[in-house]
């Protein structure tokens, strides 16, 4: 997400104050000069040097010492004090008989619970491998809060399934298949309508902050138009001056042979001349000027894009006669095709064209039915609910969030660490809201639903929307309280993603988070404005087995407030 940030330094005296007393309990050569990745399992031959390297990581990188100590008291060196004298004593470590192996393990998973349980970081999470008996081991992972029983919340699937009866006829639903970086795939889902109880309240629920990578148009200026001179592009001059051509000794053959691929070629090129294309790249600029999906270009979206599935087959040999392949053309048609393939895949860019023109296709509705009615203010109020939506993509808040924001405001805070030393931080950097070019025209009512299941960027862009007035509420339970920023596996001082030694695999944020009111609300959440009890184990099945009669009481909380707006 791209912010707003200040340039003007905003530096804490407490922070400053805490970085001149810092204390270590690992020598300071060590904590300047080793970093994560430089430990090998070489390194880790005991229970005592396990704890070590993990207390380590955690000194030097992770962001919110400063809060834990100030807030509850945590004292890092204390906890070095009083538990490496505890791991030292646990002597089985992939060493000795089974039952102290396991006796061993158990012993360690709880002290490594009881260290880790008091972090306020909520996006915090490490992954440590222990050993189950000799040559065995597992892995087990350890996060703030994990020892606090976690409120009811209910299902996203059960929750849709519930929702598709209580929205009206312009209701859709939407499910997209994406691709994560570790290879793995996720199933992005979108519900959106107006209620049929409020018809002027529109309802918008999504599982997670991908929307730009989900329903995002990307376009660009034009397609089917190769550049002048472009060096995969056939020509008729290209054909006739081939070598594979003009091997050809018999001269019939050659002239019919050259003719019939030519006609191929003209017959391929009617399609990006033709009156659909020039139509589609005509729509693309005004597209980009307004994000409109008119009913127009998504006709000739499709016009085209059927079009371009009904192009001569150049490349099966059904297209060519018996009298056109023959053994001594062989060599020549061959030669043809990958000239085709180069000229219609890497010249003219068909792949390229297919996908964008299905891709509108596809996210026509989103744009039609929500962005352009937002825009337009045909959208007078407004239910987003975030209830287990566990955050995703920063770039949302300005693909996304923004379209909500109306004013410059004042959103939270972030910092970083500078340098490995426990207290040494960057300012707080303010983060400002900043209104979408195709965005809301004036304030709409807006009600955030929340629970316990909204994590990260559900919280910083109900945080971002609450910034713009009164006129936007959240209900519901206590958010997540997982604020703080992550980034990919590259972090420098603060934050780290990578696995450690063989044995540990850190999930740590970057950056620490505080609101606008400059409070810390990691661990804690953003309390709603209306808040609802947690649903019971009861209304969770009811919600599951009986979503005709069944009725949310955090729905109903918002439908309430919102109609009197």
């Amino acid at each position: 997400m791209t912010r707003n940030f200040s340039k003007k330094a905003i530096l804490i005296l407490g922070i400053l104050t805490a970085a001149t007393t810092f204390n270590s309990c690992v020598a300071e050569d060590d904590l300047s000069t080793t970093e994560p990745t430089r430990y090998t399992a070489s390194d880790i031959k005991s229970y005592a040097d396990l704890f070590k390297v993990f207390w380590t990581v955690m000194d030097q990188r992770y962001n919110y010492f400063y809060e834990q100590k100030r807030n509850d008291g945590m004292d890092w060196d204390a906890v070095y004090r009083e538990y490496y004298p505890k791991f030292e004593a646990l002597q089985a470590f992939n060493t000795g008989n089974d039952k102290d192996i396991i006796e061993n393990q158990k012993i360690a998973r709880q002290y490594f619970t009881d260290i880790v349980d008091p972090i306020i970081d909520r996006h915090f999470a490490v992954d440590i491998t222990l050993p189950y008996s000799k040559g065995v081991q597992g892995t087990f992972r350890f996060r703030g809060g994990m020892k606090t029983p976690a409120n009811n919340q209910y299902d996203f699937k059960v929750k849709t399934t519930y929702m598709a009866d209580k929205l009206g006829a312009d209701a859709k639903s939407e499910n997209t298949v994406l691709n994560n970086p570790d290879g793995t795939k996720s199933t992005f889902t979108y519900q959106m309508g107006s209620l049929k109880s409020n018809p002027d309240t529109y309802y918008f629920s999504f599982n997670m902050f991908r929307l730009s990578e989900a329903l995002k148009i990307n376009l660009l200026d034009a397609y089917l138009k190769p550049d002048p001179g472009h060096g995969l592009v056939l020509t008729s001059d290209i054909i006739k001056n081939s070598a594979e051509l003009n091997s050809i000794s018999d001269a019939a053959l050659r002239s019919k042979v050259e003719n019939f691929t030519i006609d191929i070629l003209n017959q391929w090129n009617t399609f990006p001349n033709s009156a659909e294309v020039k139509s589609f790249n005509n729509y693309i600029s005004t597209f980009k000027d307004t994000e409109v999906i008119s009913d127009a270009f998504l006709d000739v979206t499709k016009k085209s894009l059927e079009e371009s599935k009904k192009l001569v087959a150049y490349n099966k040999a059904s297209t060519y006669p018996a009298d056109v392949l023959t053994t001594e053309s062989q060599a020549y048609i061959v030669w043809f095709i990958s000239q085709m393939d180069n000229h219609v895949k890497w010249g003219y860019g068909l792949t390229s064209f297919q996908n964008a023109a299905q891709g509108i296709i596809d996210k026509a509705p989103f744009y039609k039915q929500f962005l352009n009615a937002l825009h337009k203010g045909e959208i007078k109020k407004i239910i987003i609910d975030l209830r287990a939506n566990g955050g995703g993509a920063i770039a949302d808040a300005r693909f996304w969030t923004d379209r909500f924001i109306t004013q410059n405001a004042l959103a939270g805070y972030q910092r970083t660490k500078e340098g490995t030393g426990r207290f040494n931080y960057t300012p707080w950097v303010p983060m400002h809201t900043n209104p979408h070019k195709f965005g809301i025209p004036s304030n709409i009512p807006t009600v955030i639903l929340t629970d316990r299941g909204s994590v990260s960027m559900s919280e910083i862009s109900t945080l971002m929307l609450k910034s713009q007035g009164s006129h936007v509420i959240s209900v519901g339970d206590y958010s997540a309280g997982g604020l703080a920023a992550l980034t990919g596996s590259d972090e420098f001082n603060g934050g780290t993603q990578d696995k450690v030694a063989g044995y540990l695999s850190f999930y740590m944020p970057v950056m620490a988070h505080k609101d606008a009111k400059g409070e810390v609300i990691e661990g804690i959440g953003i309390k709603p404005d209306i808040y609802v009890t947690p649903p019971s184990d009861a209304e969770l099945l009811e919600m599951k087995n009986s979503p005709k009669t069944f009725v949310d009481r955090v729905l109903e909380a918002a439908i309430k407030y919102i109609s009197t707006k």
